[in-house]
């Protein structure tokens, strides 16, 4: 297989097995089982979907990250991870955006020991003001040390945020305001969600599974209790034109370079979209080669389809030194206008679509057990769309539509980091209609 056919396998292998947030519903209890022989291990996630980032209020953002610090806190506290590490089982609590997850793995002839002391302490654990004090201590210095190691991810979330009406990553202010109230709240909310599926991985017979696992959803039975937290999500607004905008932050390093993004959304998360994952992988190897190679401007570029929160876009990326920054910005804000009538992009566009089909011969070939998991839990959720020929089936006059519709001025954000003056002499120079933003980089976590 070569290069080209590697990385669209890839592609193909995410789409697949990404985990989303939910739109649909999914049956309650439902056991997702995948048989695993390779070794007598068994990992087990009890799932409590809508219980995750997105459900949050905003002044409450970081609720469902601190809860499942604090339920970790708790257990150990009651001594059952000492105990749980005698059985050879780790036990790890996280929150993503849709849901709660405590994540047990085990060795299989412990499984069913494991899973009892797991059900005993969802049903029975405290939470103290004190306990809560110290995560928020340690969350503080988390959330600082996030920010220095992941600061092009916040900068993309605060300008989504300040144009998409999205929630940040995170908030100093609202860590520091929650109380044990609040997480308690939260855990009784936990205890009555909706639906709590289970992923179950492992070497021994499903039906075997089922009945270990059918203590912890005794209780929940019983009650019959509805309510609890909604996890069915609505989709953004339809409307993705609000002006260019730039968002300025200063670099105060010793690199005479300016950082420049320019994100295009596109759609909501949880959308089948063939067109935005051809467009990036086309534009990955052609932004390079054009303004690295020809143009000289860069160091590197490149162009990645991400996500934030429940917002879709394609983002380009750029570092040009600061005596070829004017250039590349005014270059680079013309060449994405202006794709749609690029002859070497659809030249591109069509070798593509030429080796798609080949490459998605060989996605199942590489499918481990956990993938394939992933994968059915995924299409459970969803029900994708899916369409014969995938990519390779999408027309040109497709994926024009698609660069007219989002691929325009009115439809960008950009960031930049360095010398502010600088910059914003650039933007008012070359693109006067821009909205400049001028912001500090404490702000992305205040």
């Amino acid at each position: 297989m070569n290069r080209l056919q590697s990385v669209i396998c890839s592609l193909v292998l995410y789409y697949l097995c990404s985990i989303l947030p939910a739109y649909a519903e999914i049956s309650n209890h439902q056991i997702f089982y995948r048989q695993d022989k390779r070794a007598p291990l068994t990992k087990i996630d009890i799932v409590f979907l809508g219980a995750g980032k997105n459900q949050e209020p905003p002044s409450q953002n970081g609720l469902a990250e601190i809860a499942s610090k604090l339920i970790r806190k708790g257990i150990e506290k009651r001594g059952d991870i000492d105990q749980l590490a005698v059985l050879g089982t780790d036990l790890s609590v996280f929150a993503n955006t849709t849901s709660l997850t405590i994540s047990v793995y085990t060795l299989s002839e412990n499984c069913a020991e494991s899973i009892a002391i797991i059900r005993d302490l969802i049903y029975n654990l405290e939470f103290s003001e004190s306990d809560l004090e110290d995560v928020k201590k340690r969350e503080v210095t988390n959330y600082q040390n996030n920010l220095e190691r992941n600061t092009a991810n916040h900068m993309r979330n605060f300008a989504l945020a300040r144009t998409k009406g999205i929630k940040k990553l995170r908030s100093l202010k609202t860590l520091k305001n929650l109380s044990a109230k609040d997480i308690r709240q939260y855990y009784a909310q936990l205890q009555k969600t909706e639906v709590v599926f289970f992923k179950v991985l492992s070497n021994r017979d499903s039906t075997e599974i089922a009945k270990m696992l059918r203590p912890i959803i005794e209780k929940r039975e019983a009650r019959r209790q509805a309510g609890g937290f909604v996890h069915s999500l609505a989709s953004s607004e339809a409307n993705y034109y609000f002006g260019p905008s730039a968002f300025v932050f200063e670099n105060y390093s010793d690199l005479k370079n300016v950082f420049c993004y320019w994100l295009i959304p596109y759609g909501s998360v949880g959308e089948t979209n063939y067109i935005s994952p051809m467009i990036s992988m086309t534009l990955g190897p052609y932004l390079y080669k054009y303004f690295r190679e020809e143009l000289g401007l860069v160091y590197d570029t490149a162009c990645n389809y991400r996500s934030s929160k429940n917002i879709r876009f394609l983002e380009i990326h750029a570092d040009p030194q600061l005596q070829n920054s004017e250039e590349l910005i005014a270059k680079m804000f013309d060449f994405i206008r202006g794709l749609s009538d690029d002859p070497r992009f659809w030249k591109k566009i069509k070798a593509l679509r030429e080796n798609s089909n080949i490459a998605y011969a060989h996605v199942h070939e590489r499918l481990t057990p956990q993938r394939r998991l992933d994968s059915e839990v995924y299409r459970a959720i969803y029900n994708p769309a899916t369409r014969k020929g995938g990519s390779g089936s999408i027309t040109d006059a497709e994926v024009r539509t698609f660069l007219e519709k989002f691929f325009v001025p009115e439809n960008m954000i950009m960031i930049f980091v360095g010398p502010q003056d600088h910059i914003i002499d650039i933007l008012n120079k070359h693109l006067p209609e821009v909205d400049i933003r001028v912001h500090d980089v404490k702000e992305l976590i205040e």
